[in-house]
């Protein structure tokens, strides 16, 4: 491929900006996919401030039970959520805020107990946190509550880690998320993710990116948005907020990717689409050669003897990781489904397969140097449906089958269906 599959560290040039036009009914049976509706949430919800909930009164004293449930998100999930927010605010701000909001310490104690394995505990605190959100879609005092839209996404994450077999955590779950989450943001969408409302659009953005890539499906992204241009130099605390907004813009750049091989755009005339795909291209190009030389590994070689065909990456922070896999993923993308010639997918398999396979293995590579980083295997399980089946090596089969079981049993993200459907193509 011409211009997506160069080299990492290559032509590097640092600027401030990607060029943007390139990118632009009882509570205990019931999941927040069945709340959020867009039946029940309308585009067209105004942003009430009269009736925000107050969460600037006195902090609640917790139980101890609730104390040790907000701690050990601290210590072990907020990270999950902050893979590209150098800023932390899942981390750092969410605990404290979930002693003035109800509905956001159900949510931490729901995902915090099913992470840890208190099944019966993690389900009682999913069950009431569910049947305060009726109350607040109920009341419209929705459009500009932080706490609740922080609620939202950390119960989607609860429900992806609740997923059973097969990948049946459909996108319907995240039925009118998007309309809210579009509600609360405006026109535009800052990289940057200033505040906890725009940090809580960022985990959705990739929650939506994990159930496209899977299903092969058009991500429930609202594209009119305008993602806004990376603050320069002059930008307050300039370092984390350039950080964030180079690693988001490259979340946006992967979801626009994954809209163009799977949504509408699919069916455009095959000129049309070219167009299209050299702007993509053109966009990721530019996003390469001209992010931070922070985001360039600290290091890399080949793979350590016994350790399988993947090289070694070594990063300095958890969204220079994220990043690198959502480039290499959408890399494999642009050339999977490059329009020309008329059968991409064919073609790809049967001319671009080292290629791809050279993607694949630096997202493996990434990911075994990086056990703690849970966002970044999660995305390997994005793209291994991209290129499993290319992979024809004993050693690297079994390593990959080794990456994903290990995030299943350290981290209970389900993927025993991803080995077991990666098993049943090896074997056809």
């Amino acid at each position: 491929m011409e211009s997506v599959g160069g080299s990492w560290t290559d032509s590097l040039s640092p600027q401030t900006s990607v060029p943007q036009d390139s990118v632009s009914s009882t509570s205990g049976s019931m999941s927040i996919s069945q709340l959020l509706q867009p039946a029940s949430v309308s585009p067209a919800f105004s942003v009430v401030v009269d009736t925000i909930p107050d969460h600037n009164s006195i902090p609640k004293a917790l139980a101890r039970h609730e104390a040790r449930l907000v701690h050990y998100y601290a210590l072990h999930l907020g990270r999950w959520l902050d893979c590209t927010d150098a800023s932390r605010q899942f981390t750092l701000k969410i605990p404290a805020l979930a002693t003035t909001s109800p509905i956001l310490l159900e949510a931490i104690m729901s995902f915090a107990a099913r992470h840890a394995g208190d099944t019966e505990a993690a389900s009682l605190a999913h069950e009431r946190c569910i049947a305060m959100l009726i109350v607040q879609l109920d009341s419209g005092r929705v459009a500009d509550d932080d706490a609740l839209l922080c609620a939202i996404v950390i119960l989607r994450v609860f429900e992806q880690l609740s997923a059973v077999g097969n990948g049946s955590d459909q996108e319907r779950h995240l039925a009118g998320c998007s309309a809210l989450l579009r509600a609360c943001q405006g026109p535009c969408v800052d990289p940057s993710a200033p505040g906890l409302r725009e940090a809580a659009f960022w985990v959705y953005m990739r929650q939506c990116l994990y159930n496209a890539c899977i299903h092969h499906q058009a991500p429930n992204v609202d594209f009119s948005l305008t993602l806004l241009p990376i603050p320069g130099p002059g930008a307050a605390a300039h370092a984390l907020v350039s950080e964030t907004a180079w690693a988001n813009s490259m979340t946006w750049i992967c979801a626009t990717v994954v809209q163009f091989c799977f949504g509408a755009e699919a069916r455009e005339p095959s000129l049309n689409r070219m167009a299209k795909w050299q702007e993509l291209s053109s966009a990721v190009e530019s996003w390469a050669n001209s992010r931070p030389r922070s985001f360039d590994p600290m290091w890399q070689g080949e793979g350590s003897s016994g350790g399988g065909s993947f090289p070694e990456f070594y990063f300095a922070a958890d969204w220079h990781v994220v990043a690198f896999g959502y480039y290499h993923l959408t890399c494999m993308l642009l050339i999977l489904y490059k329009p020309t010639p008329r059968f991409a997918i064919r073609s790809a398999h049967s001319g671009h397969q080292a290629q791809i396979l050279e993607h694949a293995r630096a997202i493996c590579g990434s990911c075994k140097s990086e056990p703690s980083n849970v966002p970044a295997r999660i995305a390997l399980c994005h793209s291994v449906f991209l290129w499993g089946a290319l992979l024809d090596d004993a050693c690297e089969r079994s390593s990959l089958v080794q990456l994903l079981q290990e995030l299943e049993h350290d981290h209970a993200w389900p993927t025993a269906w991803v080995v077991s459907a990666l098993k049943e193509e090896w074997r056809s």
